[in-house]
């Protein structure tokens, strides 16, 4: 569908909130490149979580998301003590 539009990021979970992108957004993956700590990964469009990736998820995983549409931003929010690297797959729906 979109292949070739696709932009990628990686966050490093340790950061605490990050902001991928800030404005509405069509997700079409999460990949995990290092493995979670036991902290859970919220997936939120701006305050709500739309998606939980669980608690050590191993690296080398793929969370399909369909693609689907944040409507306000998407935000990657662990908790405090996080740690462990992904990496998320996305379009700016203002592109489109």
């Amino acid at each position: 569908m979109l292949r070739n539009e696709w932009k990628s990021s990686i966050v490093d979970v340790a950061d605490n909130a990050t902001t991928v992108n800030a404005v509405p957004t069509l997700v079409n993956a999460i990949y995990i490149n290092t493995a979670l700590s036991s902290h859970a990964l919220l997936v939120k469009d701006g305050t709500a979580t739309k998606y939980v990736i669980p608690a050590s998820a191993a690296a080398g995983t793929r969370f399909e998301f369909g693609p689907t549409i944040f409507s306000t931003s998407m935000i990657i929010d662990p908790d405090d003590g996080a740690s462990g690297s992904i990496t998320v797959e996305y379009v700016d729906l203002e592109r489109m």
